[in-house]
Formats: structure tokens, sequence, C-alpha cells
């Protein structure tokens, strides 16, 4: 048998921000991804309400792995590690007709961030219709389409600092300032704490 693995199935936001020490993080819904890494090990599995950790062992037995759940109570027992994380969210909407000048120009400007000290990430969102059920839209679901198309996007940092620092760099400045002729509005910026 290989060595035995602590697995945290929180997401990697939580993930980062506290863990056990030495664990890996596979996220319960990736789980089935993982398996073969995860065969013929003993893996001890944990979340902070012991819920995803229960339904990941209950998968992983399914699969034939050997799982067993660590409950919140046994955590205090364990080294844990983890740093501050925090995002920054932007809302962006962009002209008619120019998003996929848009969307490379974004690209080129995440690429840059890439090693940025106190960078931790991001995530790129287009908009792409209207969620009934969310909403509280009455009647049956019907395609609509967001005009002028909208961008969500997530910078994951290690402090509010770490980010304004990102923003002095010229070749930043100059890259966000490049992205104002596709904006249909002025964008929005703000710090979210991340709470799960």
């Amino acid at each position: 048998m290989l060595l035995d693995l602590i697995v945290d199935v929180r997401e990697r936001e939580e993930y980062v921000q506290g863990h056990i020490k030495g664990a890996i993080n596979i996220p319960l819904f990736d789980m089935r991804y993982h398996l073969s890494l995860l065969e013929g090990r003993k893996v001890l599995l944990y979340c902070n309400t012991g819920h995803r950790s229960r339904m990941a062992a209950e998968y992983l037995h399914s699969q034939g792995v050997d799982a067993e759940v660590i409950p919140p109570s046994k955590m205090k027992d364990y080294e844990m590690e983890g740093h501050r994380m925090l995002c920054a969210v932007n809302f962006l909407a962009v002209k008619p007709g120019l998003e996929s000048e848009f969307e490379k120009k974004v690209r080129e400007l995440c690429q840059y961030t890439y090693g940025v000290e106190g960078f931790l990430g991001s995530k790129i969102f287009r908009v792409t219709t209207i969620s009934y059920g969310g909403s509280g839209l009455r009647g049956e679901y019907t395609d609509i389409k967001v005009q002028p198309t909208e961008y969500v996007m997530l910078t994951y940092w290690t402090s509010i600092e770490a980010h304004e620092r990102f923003h002095e760099d010229p070749k930043v400045r100059e890259g966000f300032m490049s992205l104002t002729e596709y904006l249909a509005m002025m964008p929005r910026e703000f710090y979210a704490e991340i709470l799960r």
C-alpha cells in the first residue's frame, strides 16, 4: 500500500486560508478526476463541518478507495498552515462587437500578472444569460441575451497592499487603460472577503 494521504475536500480558496499541514487539496466535486492518485492508499478526508468529507468518503468507497473522515472535533490535533486570501472583484461591460478583442487584451494582462508578488490566481466569467430561478422571473425559461456583454473578473491576493502595488506598475496601468476603449461603462472594482 502507498503512503496515506490527507485530503482537504473544501474549495481551493478555503484551503489556502487554512489547512492541515501536508494535506493536499482535492475539492469534493473534483474527486473523480484524482482516483488514480488515491487508489491503493488510505485516504483521510476533512472539511470544516464534516458534510463534504462524508460525501467524498461515500464516493471513494463506491470506487473501491479506502477512505476515512477526520471529524471536525479532531482537527485541533493537527498542525495547521495557510495565509490570508482576499479577492478583488471587477464588473465590466463591453461594447457589442468588441468582445473578442477585449478578451484577448484581458488574457495578455492576466499572463503578465502571473509571477507578481502577492498574486494567487484569477478567474474570468462572461455573463451569458439571465437565470430565471435566481432572478425570480416567472414563465417559461427563454434565453435572454445580456447586452452589453458583461464580465466578472476575480483576482486573488495575499493582501490589499499587494493588489494596490500591482496597480502602481506602469505596465499594468497602461494595460488597464488600454481596456477602456472596449468598455460600455465605467468598471467597478471592490474587495471581497472569502467566506467559503
